[in-house]
């Protein structure tokens, strides 16, 4: 409850700024949260030091946490800031390269739709109120908040802005989603349920998600890596990765476990590029696999 009223007051807040303003009290903002939160703190620096320990130092990698947090704290704001966004105002937000790979990204749905996938990287949540905003039809596959009140908050926001919310607990709905020739969005460095397959991600086994992968494969259609990162002048910038369409042979699990490499070594690539915007304050190395029973049918 209490997380709620914090929530709503923030939102409260937030849209009687204007957005630069509320970005420099957010990074304030952020850097407190740093201080204060033990635990996720300390799980980001073991992702961070698993990820570029080889390259920084324990100081630079502190230095790295700290222009996290705050940059973090920007995009809760941003998303905060949301209900005041709208096509209109778009480019004030966007380059204008942004708004047409949106329309690359729209356009190749067409019948059959398309997965665009993405990490914990830039504005995800920007990012698929984008392409709504731009007249396509998005599916994003989300993730709860532990309170209800939250996540109905959350999810009333991507729907206000045309961004039709699938939580992880019916993923089978991606599946319709898909068929519908809808854009579906899917977060893939981490997975929400504790359900993957082991991989090597930064050199380093760890359990990551296949659902997009899974998707792809069974249905036959383009995962295109997108990443909506903030460039320095503050705008946001929407990247297209080349897209990636998954083999298919007599052995799925195969097919699936080599196109979730390719996505991950996408994800590494972006991720060592926007380093100071990857927001994973949750475990990702060393995570215990609930099942190993590989996945043999979905719901559809």
């Amino acid at each position: 409850m209490f997380a709620y009223f914090l929530y709503k007051f923030g939102a409260f807040l937030v849209q009687r700024l204007s957005l630069p303003t509320a970005r420099k009290v957010a990074a304030v903002v952020g850097r407190f949260m740093c201080l204060v939160q033990r635990r996720n703190r300390r799980h980001l620096l073991v992702n961070l030091r698993t990820a570029f320990g080889g390259e920084l130092s324990e100081r630079e990698l502190r230095l790295l946490r700290r222009r996290i947090y705050e940059n973090f704290s920007k995009m809760v704001t941003e998303f905060l800031w949301m209900p005041k966004i709208s096509r209109e105002n778009l480019t004030e937000i966007m380059t204008e390269q942004s708004l047409e790979n949106y329309r690359v990204l729209g356009e190749t749905a067409g019948d059959t739709g398309v997965i665009s996938t993405t990490a914990h990287v830039g504005n995800w949540e920007l990012g698929a109120a984008g392409v709504a905003l731009m007249g396509y039809d998005l599916t994003a596959l989300v993730d709860f908040h532990p309170s209800p009140l939250v996540t109905a908050f959350f999810d009333q926001r991507r729907e206000d802005k045309g961004v039709e919310v699938v939580p992880v607990t019916a993923f089978h709905r991606c599946f319709r989603a898909l068929k519908r020739g809808r854009v579906t969005a899917i977060v893939g460095d981490r997975p929400t349920t504790g359900q993957g397959i082991r991989a090597t991600f930064f050199g380093k086994d760890a359990l990551v998600p296949i659902g997009h992968t899974l998707l792809a494969r069974r249905l036959g259609v383009k995962i295109i890596p997108t990443f909506l990162v903030v460039g320095e002048d503050g705008r946001y910038e929407l990247l297209l990765d080349e897209p990636i369409v998954p083999n298919v042979t007599d052995d799925e699990e195969a097919d699936v476990r080599e196109c979730t490499d390719r996505c991950l070594r996408v994800f590494e690539r972006y991720i060592s590029t926007y380093r100071d915007q990857w927001y994973v304050f949750r475990p990702i190395w060393d995570r215990p696999l609930r099942t190993r029973r590989w996945i043999t049918k979905a719901k559809r």
